[in-house]
């Protein structure tokens, strides 16, 4: 199953001093009520505080879902696409002026180590 969307906000966090990145790729911006959600998302953290990798949650556009793990994330310069386990996959074209991709690029590898694969 693929989860297919244009993510109209890209956005890069971090907290305690780096120790825990989050990034998400969303079609409403972050001050959206998720009461009311019936738009997909995606939101991949990490928190390195903790042994373990990458987490990720999403919705459907109908439900939040999350708890699996991701297999690899192939980053292009438009377009993220997110291989989970269970034979899911979360795909989201964006666009992002270069500095931001810069800052999407350097978060993802940090998130994910080896599993990244960025082509431009």
């Amino acid at each position: 199953m693929t989860l297919a969307f244009e993510a109209k906000f890209v956005d890069c966090r971090d907290a305690i001093g780096g120790e825990i990145l989050q990034v998400s790729f969303d079609t409403v911006s972050a001050s959206h009520d998720d009461d009311e959600r019936s738009t997909p998302y995606a939101l991949i953290s990490r928190n390195f505080e903790f042994p373990g990798f990458a987490t990720v949650e999403w919705h459907d556009g109908q439900d939040y879902h999350g708890g699996a793990e991701i297999t690899s994330i192939s980053l292009q310069r438009n377009r993220v696409t997110i291989k989970l386990d269970r034979g899911l996959e979360l795909e989201a074209a964006f666009s992002v002026p270069e500095m931001k991709f810069a800052k999407l690029k350097s978060f993802l590898r940090r998130m994910v180590d080896d599993r990244i694969y960025i082509t431009e």
